[in-house]
C-alpha cells in the first residue's frame, strides 16, 4: 500500500510539471515594446505589503475585509494607475503598510508621481524571459525618493515593486495594456 500511494504522488508529481517552452522572436519584441514604443498603463488588482507586526495587527482585527491579509489586500474597485507615455510616468497607487518617517500632516498616504524620472532603465530579462524597467523618481508635491522596479510578463501580467526610505516596501500586481490616448 505504501508504495502504491509513493507512485501515485511521483505520478501526479510527474504530471505536473511542465517543459519550459522559451518566447518566440516575435513574443520577445512585443514584450520588448513596452516602455520604448508602446505607451502603456497598468492597473492592479493586489497590493502586496511587507507584513509587518502592525499590519498583522491590523489585519486581526478584520478592517481588510474577507479574503484579504496582511501581506495580500485587493484593490480591485480601487483608483490605482501606472502610466508612461515617453518619458513621462504618472502614477496614483493606493498604499498599505508603515511609514517610517516623514509625511506630516495632511499629506497624500498613496503613493504619487507624475514626471520624468532619473535613471530610467529597460532590459530584456533572457533567463527569465520577461521585460523589466528600472528608475528613481519622486513623490508629487513631496521630497520622497522611490525606486520602482517593474516586470512585464508574457501574459500580459505585471509586478511592480515600489521600494523608499521612508516606507515599508509593496508589490502591485495587475495588468498591462496599451495605453488609449485620452487616458
Amino acid at each position: 500500500m505504501k508504495t502504491l500511494v509513493q507512485a501515485v504522488i511521483m505520478l501526479l508529481f510527474m504530471m505536473s510539471c511542465s517543459t519550459y517552452k522559451p518566447l518566440t522572436e516575435a513574443q520577445k519584441l512585443t514584450l520588448q515594446a513596452w516602455g520604448t514604443e508602446k505607451a502603456f498603463v497598468i492597473e492592479s488588482d493586489w497590493a502586496k505589503p511587507l507584513p509587518t507586526a502592525a499590519l498583522n495587527a491590523m489585519a486581526n482585527t478584520g478592517i481588510l475585509g474577507l479574503g484579504n491579509s496582511a501581506g495580500s489586500i485587493s484593490i480591485l474597485g480601487n483608483v490605482n494607475y501606472f502610466k508612461m507615455k515617453g518619458d513621462t510616468i504618472t502614477a496614483h497607487l493606493p498604499y498599505y503598510g508603515e511609514r517610517y518617517m516623514g509625511g506630516g500632516y495632511n499629506t497624500k498616504i498613496a503613493i504619487e508621481f507624475d514626471g520624468i524620472p532619473r535613471s530610467k532603465e529597460i532590459t530584456w530579462n533572457e533567463q527569465k524571459q520577461r521585460a523589466e524597467m528600472r528608475f528613481s523618481i519622486h513623490q508629487k508635491d513631496d521630497n520622497e525618493l522611490y525606486d520602482i522596479f517593474i516586470m512585464i510578463f508574457s501574459n500580459n501580467t505585471t509586478r511592480i515593486d515600489v521600494n523608499s526610505a521612508e516606507r515599508s516596501l509593496i508589490t502591485y500586481e495587475g495588468k498591462i495594456k496599451v495605453l488609449v490616448p485620452q487616458e
